[in-house]
């Protein structure tokens, strides 16, 4: 939940979390975590190889989630649209603000 308003909040940057080598990245990040989370929440206790299985999901999906920001911030940077639209004022973010006075 906290992912998608942030995403929302950043408007035509969050594009490069979606799209493109950081967005499957960031997706299976989410599919890793859930796995973990679960076979840790069902499994761990019982079996010790399901434990370290789920905590090896749980370690590659947090990876995952490292180097998919890390690729969303290089994606975001190298597009021209994502780095002089805001900085022109032309993102709608922007256009709500006023000058000081």
């Amino acid at each position: 939940m906290i992912r998608r308003a942030a995403e929302r909040r950043l408007g035509m940057v969050g594009e490069t979390y979606r799209q493109g080598w950081a967005g499957a990245l960031l997706r299976s990040a989410r599919t890793l975590a859930a796995v973990g989370g679960v076979g840790a929440a069902l499994l761990g206790g019982r079996s010790r190889p399901a434990a370290v299985g789920a905590g090896l999901a749980l370690l590659a999906g947090s990876a995952c989630t490292r180097f998919g920001i890390f690729a969303a911030g290089i994606a975001s940077a190298e597009d021209p649209v994502h780095t002089v639209g805001p900085q022109r004022g032309d993102a709608p973010h922007n256009a709500e603000r006023k000058e000081p006075r």
